[in-house]
């Protein structure tokens, strides 16, 4: 395999915007420019902190779903090499997940390789001086925008398909699982009902 050839886009939901915010999910797809093939994976941690609300309007997760979720740490070692095995590593906004994501390595006692991310929304503003927020740069293709609310895999999926668009690369077809279940993902106990107790005890 030529490591020239795979490309890494990477996206990330957090608690919030702080130094103090954790990672909540990661999303990444392996582009293998030789052969056009895509791999994807999507996972999701539990952050050991309550994400900010507006956060929480975008991942769609409570902190009680949350608190059930694995540890970064306890799958940081298996991420590690899909960072090294790419030539090159992709997000919108890189340095933001590049911010986050090194901290959750170095937490778990790791640490990735000295390269920067390459950031597909400073690409797009350079190439057509325009504002790059993802949205913006989705119109713009002709590609539907997101909702309100929307989740790493789909975001990294995304940030592919611009910097294909940018190099004037064909795209790939959109998969129809981009907001599949994270493949961590671990079924949270039932949420307490408030009062519950006390409506147990009057019976």
């Amino acid at each position: 395999m030529d490591r020239d050839n795979i490309l890494l886009f990477v996206d990330t939901e957090t608690t919030g915007l702080t130094r103090e915010d954790r990672v909540i999910s990661l999303g990444m797809v392996e582009l293998d420019l030789e052969t056009g093939a895509t791999s994807c994976r999507h996972l999701i941690f539990n952050p050991g902190r309550p994400s900010n609300p507006f956060a929480a309007a975008v991942h769609g997760y409570d902190d009680w779903t949350l608190k059930h979720q694995p540890l970064f740490a306890d799958h940081a070692e298996s991420l590690v090499e899909p960072f090294d095995r790419a030539g090159r590593i992709f997000a919108h906004n890189a340095a933001f997940d590049e911010r986050f994501l090194k901290t959750e390595f170095a937490i778990a006692g790791l640490t990735l390789a000295d390269r920067r991310f390459d950031c597909t929304l400073k690409a797009y503003k350079r190439k057509h001086n325009l504002p790059g927020g993802l949205d913006k740069v989705l119109d713009h293709m002709g590609l539907p925008t997101r909702g309100k609310q929307h989740g790493a895999l789909e975001d990294a999926w995304f940030c592919m398909r611009v910097w294909l668009w940018l190099n004037d690369l064909p795209l790939p077809a959109m998969p129809n699982d981009l907001n599949r279940q994270p493949e961590n993902w671990i079924e949270p106990e039932m949420k307490p009902i408030r009062g519950m107790r006390k409506i147990l005890g009057s019976v």
